[in-house]
C-alpha cells in the first residue's frame, strides 16, 4: 500500500474528533441542530478499505446510499503495515430533503484512519461505534486477512464484497466460506459481482418464455461468453447458475459440462476490452440464442434464431454499473442468496486455475 493520505486531505470527510469522544461529539453535533433535521438510521454500514486512492470516492458512494438507505456509516481506512501505530477519527453527517418540504432526514458517518498495530484493534472499533442493535452490513473491500478473526466476523449479519476485483479467487472464496459457516448467525453472502448479474439473468431466462425457444434448452450444445479482461468470475458465476437451473454436472478434466443424459456442453470465455461482461451465446443443434451489451448502453441487444420461425430481435433494460446502485440494489434485498452459494460451489473446482 502507498503512503496514507495526510490529515489535510481528510478535510471533506467531516470534523476531527478524538477517539473516546466520538458519540459525545456526535450528541453535541444535533444538539446544535435545527429542527429541520432528523436523524435517522436502519442498518450499521461498515466499509473497511486499505485503499487510499479509492477513499474519495467510497465516501462519497456513503453520502450517496445515505440518501436513499439511512444508516450509520462507518468508513475505515486500514494500513496493518504501517510502521507506526495511530488511530484517527472524523465525524460527519448526509443529510438529504425529505420530499417537497425543508424538512431534511441525516444519517451519521464516522471515518477511522487506522495505521500499524491500530488496524488489528478493528473489532473493538466497529462494536464500540454501531448504532444500538440494528443489523450489521460490512462491506469488506480488502482481501480478506488470515488469520480471520472470529470475533467481528461472528457478529456480522451480511457480509458484502466484490469478487471482480480478486487475484486469487478460488482462496478468497475458501475464506468466505468459513465466514459463512460460522458465528451466532452465519453471515449471508452479497457479492456485487453476483448483483450485477441480476439482469443478466433475468434476460436470458426470459428468451426462453418463447414457446418455440424453450424446448432448445434440452438440447444445449455450447456456450460463448465475452468479459473485460481479468473478468472471468462474473462469466464462471452465470455459467454456474445456468448449470444449477438445468441440472448440469461440471467435468474439470474436459472443462465442460455434461447433462443427466450424458451430452457434452462446452463452454469458451473470451476476454474482450468492454463492459464487465458484454456477451452471451447458447447455442443448441439448431438455434441460437444471443445477449449483447454495448459498452455505456443501458439495454440489451436479444437475439432468438430458431427454425421455422423470423429472428426475434427484443431491446431489453440491462444492467446499471454505477457503483452506489448495485450497492442499494443488494442492500434492498433481504434473505440468503441460495441461487449464489449453489452457483459458487459448481465453478468453484474452475477456479484453481
Amino acid at each position: 500500500m502507498e503512503a496514507l493520505v495526510n490529515d489535510a486531505e481528510f478535510i471533506d470527510l467531516g470534523i476531527p474528533v478524538e477517539i473516546g469522544k466520538i458519540d459525545k461529539t456526535l450528541g453535541e453535533l444535533w444538539d446544535s441542530s435545527d429542527d429541520t433535521k432528523t436523524r435517522a438510521s436502519l442498518i450499521n454500514l461498515v466499509v473497511y478499505t486499505e485503499s487510499d486512492a479509492t477513499l474519495a470516492a467510497d465516501n462519497a458512494v456513503l453520502a450517496s446510499v445515505a440518501g436513499r438507505h439511512a444508516c450509520r456509516a462507518i468508513l475505515i481506512l486500514g494500513n496493518p503495515s504501517a510502521p507506526v501505530s495511530e488511530a484517527k477519527a472524523w465525524i460527519s453527517a448526509h443529510c438529504h430533503l425529505l420530499g417537497k418540504g425543508t424538512r431534511q432526514i441525516c444519517s451519521e458517518q464516522i471515518t477511522f484512519r487506522l495505521d500499524g498495530d491500530a488496524a488489528n484493534a478493528l473489532p473493538n472499533i466497529v462494536f464500540s461505534h454501531l448504532d444500538s442493535d440494528l443489523p450489521l452490513c460490512l462491506w469488506w473491500k480488502a482481501d480478506f486477512p488470515e488469520p480471520l478473526d472470529e470475533k467481528l466476523w461472528a457478529w456480522v449479519d451480511r457480509l458484502i464484497f466484490d469478487s471482480v476485483s480478486w487475484h486469487k479467487p478460488h482462496h478468497q472464496f475458501s475464506m468466505i466460506r468459513h465466514i459463512s459457516s460460522s458465528g451466532k448467525s452465519a453471515a449471508v453472502l452479497c457479492d456485487l459481482n453476483w448483483t450485477r448479474l441480476h439482469a443478466w439473468r433475468f434476460a436470458l431466462a426470459s428468451q426462453f418464455d418463447n414457446a418455440a425457444a424453450f424446448p432448445h434448452l434440452s438440447h444445449v450444445e455450447s456456450i460463448t461468453l465475452r468479459c473485460a479482461p481479468h473478468s472471468q468470475i462474473a462469466a464462471l458465476l452465470l455459467l454456474g447458475w445456468l448449470a444449477g437451473r438445468l441440472k448440469w454436472t461440471l467435468d474439470v478434466e474436459n472443462r465442460a459440462f455434461r447433462t443427466s443424459r450424458g451430452d457434452v456442453i462446452s463452454f469458451h470465455i473470451e476476454e474482450t476490452p468492454g463492459p464487465n461482461l458484454s456477451f452471451v451465446s447458447i447455442k443448441s443443434s439448431d438455434a441460437r440464442f444471443e445477449l449483447k451489451l454495448a459498452e455505456g448502453s443501458d439495454f440489451f441487444e436479444s437475439s432468438i434464431q430458431t427454425p421455422g420461425i423470423p429472428e426475434i430481435c427484443q431491446i431489453l433494460p440491462a444492467p446499471r454499473e454505477r457503483l452506489e446502485e448495485t450497492l442499494l440494489a443488494e442492500l434492498s434485498r433481504a434473505g440468503r442468496h441460495k441461487l449464489y452459494t449453489e452457483s459458487l460451489e459448481i465453478i468453484l473446482p474452475l477456479l484453481k486455475s
